[in-house]
């Protein structure tokens, strides 16, 4: 009697576990992804682009109520007179920054898949998940004030801001080479 006891309650936590589901320690990104033509205030050529890539970007768009864009940014990531975009691309549940150089000699690759923030797989980034944002010279020169260690290059152009809510790299084209410079902590 006492075993049927004992079977019967381990049968009933075993029915319990089931109807729960599995259980995960890896968090769930609330931010879902969008194809390319989710985002209308780019241009169409920038979004045609996106899609022939195969990228899905990230559902927000902009901060601040919208005075900031977001996640697919335009500015000058090469030289103060060359205006280039550039997205957070994610293809096969990893995202990638892609740049889009608008037919201009590649100053640096035109995808950045190195560092901390591009690491983890989107569906697992906790809280509101990774953003791009354009960062720029004077962003740029405020973290150096603020974080004065690692690599000083001078300071000619905007760069890439990647992170999520609780830091963020930098991403500066030099002579070349994507440099990670210390983002917001």
């Amino acid at each position: 009697m006492r075993l049927f006891g004992v079977l019967l309650i381990l049968v009933s936590l075993m029915a319990f576990a089931k109807a729960q589901g599995p259980q995960t320690a890896r968090p769930a990104n609330p931010q879902k992804l969008v194809p390319p033509s989710a985002y209308r205030s780019i241009p169409a050529t920038v979004r045609a682009e996106l899609e022939k890539h195969g990228c899905h970007l990230p559902e927000t768009q902009s901060l601040d109520n919208g005075s900031e864009p977001i996640n697919v940014v335009s500015g000058f990531f090469v030289r103060k007179d060359q205006l280039n975009w550039a997205a957070v691309c994610v293809i096969d549940d990893r995202p990638e920054i892609l740049l889009l150089w608008d037919n201009a000699p590649l100053a640096c690759s035109a995808e950045i898949t190195s560092g901390w923030p591009l690491k983890q797989k989107f569906s697992e980034e906790g809280e509101g998940g990774i953003f791009l944002r354009k960062a720029s010279q004077r962003m740029l020169l405020n973290y150096r004030r603020r974080f004065p260690e690692g690599k000083q290059p001078p300071i000619t152009h905007d760069g890439l801001e990647v992170g999520n809510e609780q830091a963020s790299l930098v991403y500066y084209c030099d002579a070349g080479k994507w440099l990670e410079l210390r983002g917001n902590d």
